[in-house]
């Protein structure tokens, strides 16, 4: 028993929370808006019991003045304290880290009820600790405890006055759907409002947002406690991005043209000292309408954009620029956001590691096709939590180790024209993070970074400046990419045609075009110094199919496999790419004599689908979202216990199993998972073609189409197993030579939609339907009836082995000899029976059902006059063309 309650009615943590923790902090007299419960707080990364980083949160924040002092975590009463010190602690560091010289948040408090720890902030061992009933008026230590947090104390430590806010301007970290529409609303408003092309909308919301970033910066300077908060109320004269910031200015026709002005003339100013390399050109201005500009304001103006994790930091541009380039020419820039974090965790970027020789080490990155800086964004992000992390550097020191890493260890180079994306990866990296020196326009597959007549005094300027970083340099550490799917240099270009004969593969190849694609693995090989690390997204048909063999044996020769990791079909739907993929990693061999090892290797589910093409947000994405976040942490900690040599077996492929294909899909998945167990249950295991044969159509089956002289009707098998009528058809009109009438109790299966479920059973009112070669039609041996080979062929574990047994990457095809020698059960003749008998009943029962809901609708109709000649004769005369 203590002055706040009884110790009996604490039984969780919730009790802990709202019985003990909240009424304590109201007796050492702090008001409701002092207080800060979990909800009004961000996430932020910090370090976890037994693991790297995960997002967290206090229960409770306590504010004086403009800033947080102390927070306080609550725990269930079975919970020992001990394991929860780190999240508190790293929370308070995080905060103090955003100011330069003070420590506003200066202790925490974990309680589980039982027990009650103060903390200094950056100290391991509790200043007090205090049991529950030690809670009373008169009590020493708590007497103690209220010293330390009392509030006139906090009150007498703030320089200024509390700002009385006469008018305050409020902001709000919104959830990234509504970041998304509020851009995208921008977008179209300027689009729409200035009627100019959706590119040039683009590059002016650009400009804007530019402001927008720097005013909120100079914010997050003004107020670092904001980093906690999810809202925040500010006196609204110190809010530079507002409709009533623009109202007080003495400005020209343009809103913002003294604000952009200003910006472009600071920017100058370091490009001059070499500090920068060139956004927007020197005479650059907002071309757009007073009101186009004020609505864009008023659109964004209470929105903060900012982000202040570090993680989170990096991600807002891409967002943004992942909602405004919506277009299929401007989407393919954009490697989805949850494969970004994947790839760079793949990378494992070190910062400050101590090497053989006992120096420290810091991993120089590189992206050769950049885009807009996604990877190179996550890499500072990941780089900077690291240092962040390393309790044995001073504020002080980690400063610099953070300038340094930005400015002169994560490289980018992009050739991207129209929009120049090396410019806007520049201003990603300088408005979230600076860095951004190092991000140059060039194509990173001209070896020999050759100077165009197109090309500005900066660009050669750039350009000479990085034939330098790559000549002087010792190599890179990693490099972490998305090289484009699609591009292809031809023996047809001249300017192509220099770019080929520098590389041995293409000399090798001697075709008319080559996939950019493979030349970045011979160019990326040539920038990495022996043991680096090369993270890359292929395309999945590279790594299985007949075609590429001999580059898989180039890939043998040149690099150690590490790891393969399978990424979802979807992963690229934003940018319209319908193309299977996977992470490669690979490693430059030190040596020829070295030899293959056990590689890593993960399938992924959720991986990329969390970036959907449509701009409507889903009740379901959050949930995606929040699967792809762990799956991502799930591949990260098992690639990591691979690397320490603590890896799931599950995981990990024998190097023999290299020797052809590559693909997660072949090298890791075995078929025929379940015989084994289905044959110690007594269950009967036979092949595919044990219980069937493909059929052999007699001949007035079989339609010769150039000589058909009449009309056939398709057969469509869905993904549900069930026949329907196609459309009907003028065979001699198509593009097939053959075509096959199926016959009832046929089963008929999608060449290419085997593994969604496309088999099906003809029915007789679907007799004499014809089907092309895409389709394998069967008939069933004597002794085993269609249904059950039906049902036992659409079930997960059989259409997974065809999915395993398919060809290709990206449209999986099955035929006969592909399918023929799949294990499958079959039931014993009483299971055969009873399941005969549940389908004939099913099929009574749809057809009662059928015939009543017929009789329904003529009822209806002829109650109500529904069915006259006349609507048959509109219906008739005006049915709109199929």
């Amino acid at each position: 028993m203590n002055e706040f309650g009884n110790l009996r009615d604490i039984h969780n943590e919730a009790d802990v929370e709202q019985v003990f923790a909240r009424r304590f902090i109201e007796a050492l007299g702090y008001s409701d808006a002092e207080i800060r419960p979990q909800t009004s707080l961000t996430e932020l990364t910090v370090s976890l019991h037994n693991q790297p980083v995960a997002l967290y949160r206090p229960d409770f924040a306590v504010k004086v003045g403009r800033d947080i002092r102390w927070i306080l975590e609550a725990k269930s009463p079975a919970e020992d304290l001990d394991r929860h010190v780190a999240q508190p602690r790293s929370y308070c560091t995080i905060l103090n880290g955003e100011f330069l010289n003070s420590n506003p948040v200066q202790y925490f408090v974990l309680t589980n009820g039982h027990s009650t720890r103060l903390y200094q902030w950056d100290y391991n061992a509790p200043l007090l600790e205090l049991s529950f009933g030690d809670f009373t008026d008169g009590n020493q230590k708590y007497d103690e405890l209220k010293k330390f947090l009392d509030r006139d104390a906090f009150m007498s430590q703030i320089r200024t006055e509390p700002l009385t806010l006469r008018t305050s301007h409020h902001l709000v970290k919104a959830p990234i759907e509504e970041v998304n529409a509020a851009f995208a609303s921008c977008h179209q408003h300027i689009y729409r409002s200035d009627n100019i092309s959706q590119a040039a909308a683009f590059t002016e919301f650009v400009k804007i947002i530019a402001l927008k970033l720097m005013a909120d910066r100079q914010i997050k300077e003004n107020y670092p406690s904001v980093l906690a908060e999810d809202s925040i109320d500010l006196p609204a004269q110190e809010v530079q991005f507002s409709t009533a910031w623009i109202a007080s200015q003495q400005h020209d026709d343009n809103p913002l043209g003294t604000d952009f002005r200003r910006f472009i003339g600071n920017m100058e100013r370091d490009i001059v000292r070499g500090d920068r390399k060139r956004i927007f050109e020197q005479d650059e201005q907002i071309a757009l309408r007073p009101e186009t500009i004020r609505g864009v304001v008023e659109r964004l103006e209470h929105l903060f954009l900012f982000g202040v994790d570090a993680d989170l930091n990096g991600r807002l541009f891409e967002t943004f620029l992942n909602a405004t380039m919506r277009g299929k020419d401007l989407g393919q820039y954009f490697t989805p956001r949850s494969l970004v974090k994947l790839g760079v965790g793949l990378g494992q970027l070190r910062v400050g590691a101590v090497l053989e020789d006992g120096s420290s080490h810091t991993d120089l990155v590189l992206d050769g096709c950049c885009g807009t800086g996604g990877f190179l964004i996550d890499a500072l992000a990941d780089m900077w939590a690291k240092v962040n992390r390393n309790q044995s550097l001073s504020e002080k020191e980690k400063a610099e180790l953070r300038s340094r890493i930005a400015n002169d260890h994560v490289y980018g180079i992009d050739v991207g024209r129209d929009p120049n994306l090396s410019r806007i990866a520049r201003l990603n990296m300088y408005l979230h993070g600076d860095g951004g020196s190092r991000i140059y326009y060039a194509d990173a597959l001209d070896k020999e970074v050759r100077d165009e007549q197109t090309d500005r005094p900066e660009d050669t300027r750039d350009k000479a400046q990085l034939r330098q970083v790559l000549a002087d340099g010792d190599g890179f550490d990693v490099v972490v990419t998305n090289p484009p799917f699609s591009k292809r240099y031809k023996r047809t270009e001249r300017s192509d045609v220099m770019i080929l004969r520098d590389y041995a593969i293409a000399e090798e190849r001697r075709v008319d075009d080559f996939k950019s694609a493979l030349l970045f693995f011979e160019r990326y090989h040539d920038l990495l110094r022996p043991g680096g690390r090369l993270v890359s997204i292929i395309d999945d048909g590279i790594l299985s199919g007949r075609d590429y063999k001999w580059f898989r044996d180039f890939l043998r020769r040149k690099y150690l496999v590490r790891a393969i990791v399978s990424l979802p079909g979807d992963a690229f739907q934003r940018s319209k790419a319908r193309v299977k993929t996977s992470y490669l990693v690979l490693e430059k061999r030190r040596s020829e004599g070295e030899q293959q090892p056990a590689v890593f290797m993960y399938a992924c589910r959720y991986v990329g689908n969390d970036d959907p093409s449509r701009e409507r947000t889903l009740p379901q994405d959050r949930i995606i979202r929040e699967a792809a976040r762990e799956e991502i942490q799930k591949v990260l900690d098992e690639y990591t216990a691979f690397v320490s040599g603590q890896g799931d077996q599950n995981f990990i492929v024998p190097p023999q199993r290299l020797d052809d294909r590559l693909d997660v899909k072949h090298c890791l998945m075995q078929t025929g998972r379940m015989s084994p167990e289905w044959s110690g249950e007594g269950i009967n295991v036979l092949r595919v073609s044990d219980v069937a044969s493909p059929k052999k159509f007699p001949d007035d089956d079989i339609i010769d189409c150039r000589a058909y002289d009449g009309t056939a009707m398709y057969l469509r098998v869905r993904y549900d197993g069930r026949a329907e009528a196609g459309e009907e058809i003028e065979p001699a009109e198509t593009n097939h030579s053959k075509l096959y009438r199926v016959r009832v109790g046929d089963i008929v299966i999608s060449n290419i939609a085997a593994s969604y479920g496309s088999v099906a059973v003809v029915p007789p009112d679907l007799d004499g339907c014809v089907v092309s070669n895409e389709y394998t039609t069967l008939t069933p041996r004597e002794g085993f009836q269609a249904l059950v080979i039906w049902s036992v062929l659409r079930s997960p574990e059989i259409r997974a082995d065809m999915l395993l047994v398919g060809t290709g990457a990206n449209r999986t095809r099955v035929r006969w000899d592909t399918i023929k020698d799949i294990e499958i059960p079959y039931p014993d003749d009483a299971v055969v029976e009873q399941v005969l008998a549940e389908f004939a009943e099913a099929e009574e029962s749809e057809r009662r059902a059928a015939a009543a809901r017929q009789r329904a609708s003529e009822s209806l109709e002829s109650s109500l006059r529904l069915n006259q000649d006349y609507a048959h004769s509109i219906l008739a005369a005006f049915k709109p063309p199929q």
